[in-house]
């Protein structure tokens, strides 16, 4: 009889999320004239509580690099999959699109929101 090793993360988060990364595709030339419909798209998405985060990648100047990443709330790399094709920069072929599942253990966030000024701070 072997005796079952303990999860050492059975104590923590093990939270699923799926992580779209979002790179070039076959036709990034048609990338700005989609630029309103992909935010409106990604807005849409958060406010239907989708969307955790989503961003580009900046390259060592500071400034957004060509990639960028978007971390989803689905049931399924399927759904999560759905949800990328029809953002439409992929839709449209300007960006090409791949999914990781990944389970978060540990980590924080802190937002502090001011409602005088209606500022925030996130850290």
């Amino acid at each position: 009889m072997t005796a079952a090793m303990p999860n050492p993360t059975a104590g923590s988060l093990n939270k699923q999320f799926f992580v779209i990364f979002s790179d070039p595709g076959p036709r990034p030339e048609e990338l700005v004239t989609h630029i309103p419909a992909h935010l409106a798209y990604l807005t849409g998405l958060e406010k239907q509580g989708v969307l955790l985060m989503s961003g580009p990648f900046l390259d060592a100047t500071g400034n957004p690099g060509p990639n960028g990443m978007l971390i989803v709330r689905a049931t399924s790399t399927d759904d999560a999959a759905a949800l990328a094709a029809a953002d439409p920069f992929h839709s449209s072929g300007a960006r090409s699109f791949r999914i990781e599942e990944w389970q978060v253990h540990q980590g924080r966030i802190e937002i502090a929101v001011d409602f005088s000024d209606r500022s925030y701070h996130l850290r």
